[in-house]
């Protein structure tokens, strides 16, 4: 076959026939500005969330080193930085067990030695002044300043308590020179004080005494921990067990040359492929972007090679091959691109740019600086999936146009195939079923237009039904007893271990709850007590099934797939939690076997012979029966330090209420009575906390107060407050509102865009067969009538089709979302789509009606001449 050079013809002819479709141009254009848009939005909101939820977790994790090699001597620090893997490393020594002053009882602070050069990696922003050189020099936080209540200046002098060592603790003051000021991080509730190189020369000695014969740190101090970089952050884990291994050393626990490692959890990328429901989601959002964006591009370019198929037949007769129709196709598809996806890019990035704060406001790392960066992947991968979307959706188009031969092209008419069975009626044609055979022409077009207009009312219906679902009660029942909740800040940094020696430093003052009780609106309260001097006598405690006897005879169970063995004292009895509670917590226990009546539990607690034994609950709080450790009606004896010993019958077991009456540890055996029975055998001074309920509208007031009051008067006490736990749902809620909202108006947009792209395109093309029934007798107002009636039908179906759509994916998508999360409790709801039909069908009206309006203007002749 012949070769003829026609490429500037056919791109000619593409660029003219581009211009003489304004309308179709202008839909098609904004539905792939959409689809960019919603591209763009959904990879700046995953990728920037990605990025600050991994900036933060770096920030809590103590640095963006791929990994840590932990509790090594400085030789093996020096031999492991020689293996080709390591590209940088830094050996960071911690300085001390804890530092005591009590001004950081609610903000702990860490004294460190980190090389300048790793400060970057460590966060450690220096604002002002320079980094210490001598031994007595230190940088500080900006926070950890104001807590000692000093200036953020350089120069001046702070006085530090330092606890060295764990078994037998050394407490050394020492005084420090402040040659620099670090940025605190506000999202981070610790403070760093750093020192110089000068420091662990000076005090070798001291470290060296809390270090084993081997060289290893027995606890915190002199504990030097190796950063260790790699070229990417891929498979961490393994490569720092290829350092260990390959520099002479073991990973296996219990070896003697073992050394202990772990990847930063902050790198996503090490344990991408384990979160199956994040894929699914992300998967999930792109597949029905790709779906809108495809619903309206194909059917506007469906609709226009429609419209000019007397165009395209024209080309055929001139001798354009098929294939070059297609060039023509796909050429305005791609010039539409180029036009559309520049403002979709735009838009996308900055509606994305607005949601990421918002999504990390609600989350566990909100306070912290966001930052949204023009990450190039971001556009990239928008381009690249609005351009597949663009390209799938114009493929059917253009071989509809390619495959046309001349004489189809002359006497085509949307929806006439072949031989139309002739319908014979007695009362005349009825404008309703003109309207739904007007629907019938092109089944494609039709259902295309419904699904994209059902699709939003979908959407909407589901995320309303999921935040319907989420059930406050359930949330707030796992995280609050009460109205408030007070204690010392140790209690809220789980540091109340409820050891009669040093509990001044642990307990709830009683002039805190005498404050509280003052105020006008409290109600009534009561008063939690815990000890750990009590422990549970082994010889008379009968274990159940669930606890099994390791190969050293020590007891133990298991969580899940985790060994939790059963600490036992110097005595060989077991560690215990012992509670006592005033009336009012007492009420909150839920029993669930032996006695289930409270009022009966109370009386009997009181007799100081029996107690309540705490089992543990799952997510949704259904009691793990695989983890029992004792039951009703068993017989125990608890032991006082001094060797008396107490018995007691189990009455009931409880649910534990991790948030509201234990200590927030986790104990293996976890006991509850009555406060005055436990004034018996501990001392009173173990006061761990008080619940206590204020009137509904006097709520803000209290947490006023008592915030003002742990600031000014008692600093060294802290609170919790149910409208907290009620602020950070409705923040949940709102959000997961803000995002389904954002992304049901877009699609919502798109969907109207192709109905009224659809209407406005079937009037035009149909100009000549509107024109003949106004010939033969129907007036303009019976045809207006009629394309309303159509698009009432539209509406009508997409009605229909919602209503089924929506109903079946809340019945079984949905309910299931809600089955599979503790804090959600299934409503079934159609009331959004119920808002939504109105509106549906007041546009199958108007936008017709509006349509019409233009045609009319014409004469029946000059139509009638003009598009024979």
């Amino acid at each position: 076959m012949r070769k003829v050079k026609n490429r500037k013809v056919i791109g000619r002819l593409a660029d003219r026939s581009f211009k003489a479709s304004r309308t179709r141009n202008v839909i098609a254009s904004l539905a792939i500005a959409l689809t960019a848009m919603l591209f763009t939005a959904l990879f700046t909101i995953g990728l920037g969330t990605v990025e600050n939820f991994q900036l933060a977790t770096m920030r809590q994790s103590g640095g963006d080193s791929h990994g840590v090699i932990k509790n090594v001597t400085m030789e093996e620090c020096e031999k492991l930085a020689d293996h080709p893997l390591v590209k940088e490393s830094a050996a960071c020594e911690v300085l001390s067990d804890e530092v005591l002053n009590p001004e950081f009882l609610k903000r702990h602070v860490e004294l460190w030695y980190v090389p300048e050069y790793h400060y970057p990696h460590r966060f450690l922003t220096i604002k002002e002044g320079t980094a210490p050189e001598r031994a007595d020099e230190v940088l500080v936080d900006d926070m950890t300043l104001k807590l000692l209540g000093l200036p953020e200046k350089t120069g001046q002098q702070i006085t530090l308590s330092l606890q060295l060592g764990q078994l037998e603790p050394l407490v050394e003051e020492r005084t420090f020179t402040v040659t620099g000021i670090l940025k605190s991080d506000p999202a981070l509730n610790v403070g760093f004080v750093i020192t110089s190189e000068a420091y662990l020369t000076e005090h070798a000695g001291e470290l060296d005494a809390f270090r084993d014969e081997s060289g290893n740190a027995i606890g915190s101090t002199g504990n030097i921990q190796m950063d260790v970089n790699f070229s990417n952050s891929w498979s961490i884990q393994e490569k720092l067990d290829r350092v260990i291994t390959e520099s002479g050393y073991s990973v296996t626990e219990g070896d003697a040359d073992y050394l202990s490692s772990n990847a930063n959890w902050a790198y996503i990328s090490d344990g991408a492929g384990e979160d199956p429901l994040t894929i699914a989601a992300a998967v999930g959002g792109l597949g029905i972007i790709l779906l809108t964006g495809y619903l309206i591009i194909y059917n506007v370019f469906q609709i226009s090679v429609i419209r000019d198929i007397r165009y395209y037949g024209l080309l055929k007769t001139v001798g354009t091959t098929g294939s070059q129709i297609r060039r023509i196709v796909r050429r305005q598809a791609w010039q539409l691109a180029v036009l559309g996806i520049p403002a979709g890019l735009v838009l996308g990035f900055f509606i994305g740019k607005w949601i990421v704060p918002l999504v990390l406001a609600r989350s566990a790392y909100a306070g912290g600086e966001v930052e949204v960066s023009l990450n190039p992947f971001i556009f990239l991968g928008a381009v690249l999936f609005t351009l597949v979307t663009v390209g799938i959706s114009t493929r059917k188009p253009a071989r509809i146009a390619a495959r046309v031969s001349p004489v189809e092209a002359v006497r085509y008419t949307e929806g006439a195939k072949g031989r139309r069975k002739e319908k014979r009626t007695t009362d005349g044609g009825k404008l309703w079923r003109m309207a739904l055979s007007g629907l019938g022409r092109s089944k494609r077009k039709t259902v295309i237009v419904i699904l994209s207009l059902s699709l939003s009312v979908v959407l909407l219906n589901s995320i309303f039904t999921v935040t319907s679902s989420f059930s406050m009660d359930k949330f707030l029942s796992r995280f609050v007893t009460s109205d408030f909740l007070i204690a010392s800040a140790r209690y809220f940094n789980y540091e109340y271990f409820g050891m009669e020696e040093g509990i001044e430093e642990e307990n709830l003052t009683e002039s805190f709850i005498e404050a509280c009780q003052e105020q006008d609106g409290f109600e009534r309260g009561g008063r939690i007590y815990m000890t750990a001097d009590l422990s549970l006598e082994a010889s008379t405690y009968r274990p159940t099934e669930n606890v099994l006897t390791d190969e050293n005879g020590d007891l133990y169970y298991m969580i899940g797939s985790s060994k939790q063995p059963c600490w036992q004292d110097e005595n060989g009895n077991y560690m215990a939690s012992v509670y006592g509670m005033e009336d009012y917590p007492l009420e909150k226990v839920e029993p669930v076997e032996g006695e289930m009546d409270l009022d009966a539990i109370r009386e009997k607690l009181a007799t100081g012979k029996y107690v309540l034994g705490q089992v543990d609950t799952d997510d949704n709080g259904n009691v793990e029966e695989d983890r029992l450790r004792y039951h009703a009606g068993d017989a125990i004896t608890l032991v006082a330090p001094d060797g008396q010993r107490r018995q007691f019958e189990i009455l009931s077991l409880v649910k534990e209420n991790y948030y509201g009456l234990t200590t927030r540890k986790g104990e293996a055996f976890s006991f509850y009575t009555a406060a005055d029975v436990f004034k018996e055998m501990a001392s009173p001074e173990c006061l761990m906390s008080y619940l206590f309920d204020v009137e509904d509208d006097r709520e803000d007031d209290f947490a006023g107060f008592i915030d003002t009051y742990t600031t000014s008067q008692e600093p060294l006490m802290n609170y919790e407050s149910r409208q907290r736990y009620t602020n950070e749902f409705s923040g949940m809620t709102g959000l997961i509102t803000l995002v389904g909202g954002v992304l049901t108006t877009v699609v919502g947009v798109i969907g109207v865009l192709n109905f009224v792209n659809s209407i406005l395109t079937g009037i035009v093309t149909r100009k000549r067969e509107l024109a003949m029934m106004e010939a033969i007798g129907m007036t303009r107002r019976q045809l207006a009538r009629m394309l309303m009636l159509e698009g009432v039908c539209y509406a009508g179906f997409t009605i229909l089709a919602s209503l089924a759509a929506g109903c079946i994916l809340s019945l079984t998508l949905v309910r299931a979302l809600s089955e599979g999360l503790w804090f959600m409790d299934y409503h079934f709801v159609i009331w959004p789509m119920l808002l939504v039909f109105p509106i549906l069908l007041l546009l199958g009206v108007v936008v017709p009606y509006l349509a019409w309006l233009p045609q009319r203007k014409e004469s029946v002749v000059s139509v009638i001449s003009r598009e024979a």
